[in-house]
């Protein structure tokens, strides 16, 4: 597959983003995933001159015009002309067409009652950014209910995980990789519990790090997944923290991921 992960809507004119996307979907052979996203950084759009909406609920009502209009160009025959509350256009084309129709798969990646209840229409995706686990039950339930208004069933869209992941084959291994990532980014902020483990007072994984990401060695990695899991994901995006180093990538996929190979 291939796909960005969080497209920011504001980068780009939607109508482009279109035409832009389905030529993507055309010379992968039909590979392509729309993950769209309102942004969340304004300065990160003020320094290249880009729109950022100050106010939340307009930025996802954008983006969902967005969205609106992917679909109509991907499966437009002739070209088509636009009015809406935020974009125009005019006889606009997406030619070739997306490979993938009606269209691409549409992801989601924001928590706001809007994009959830756009994705319970027709979103094939929906991705949440690191969560406590009653946060995760809490936003899975809200899918659903938005899913049972729309007269869907929630296990017609993947429901995804996007976390850090720190593992390694034992906790004195955890605390060295702290300790390295630790040294690259010295500071007095770190939390009381990160600073105890990693000075080896006390051998019990940090909870500031665990209560949000995964964060142990084989064995506890396959837990948290497996409770994730219970509560109903069925995709992760794991980044790993060790990165640009591959140990903790080449543990994973030694010692977790056969776990879950059907």
């Amino acid at each position: 597959r291939l796909g960005l992960i969080h497209q920011a809507h504001f980068f780009r004119q939607p109508a482009l983003t279109a035409k832009m996307t389905a030529t993507l979907d055309q010379i992968s052979g039909g590979r392509f995933i729309f993950f769209i996203d309102a942004a969340y950084s304004a300065a990160e759009h003020h320094a290249y001159g880009l729109d950022f909406p100050a106010d939340e609920d307009e930025r996802m009502a954008r983006t969902l015009e967005g969205a609106e209009i992917a679909r109509l160009l991907w499966q437009a025959q002739e070209p088509v002309s636009y009015q809406g509350r935020y974009y125009q256009f005019e006889k606009a084309t997406a030619t070739p067409r997306p490979v993938q129709q009606p269209h691409p798969p549409i992801w989601f990646g924001r928590n706001h009652r809007l994009i959830l209840e756009a994705c319970a229409r027709y979103g094939q995706g929906w991705n949440t950014t690191p969560v406590s686990l009653p946060e995760l039950r809490r936003l899975l339930d809200e899918l659903a209910i938005a899913c049972a208004a729309a007269g869907r069933n929630i296990d017609e869209i993947e429901r995804s995980l996007e976390t850090q992941i720190l593992i390694a084959p034992d906790v004195e291994g955890i605390r060295r990789q702290l300790r390295a990532m630790m040294a690259l980014a010295p500071t007095d902020q770190y939390a009381a519990d990160v600073m105890a483990f990693v000075s080896g007072a006390t051998d019990e994984l940090p909870r500031t790090l665990t209560e949000h990401y995964i964060v142990g060695t084989p064995a506890q990695v396959v837990h948290d997944l497996q409770q994730c899991i219970d509560l109903g994901v069925t995709h992760f995006m794991l980044w790993f923290m060790d990165a640009p180093a591959s140990e903790g990538l080449r543990l994973f996929a030694k010692e977790v991921a056969p776990r879950f190979r059907g």
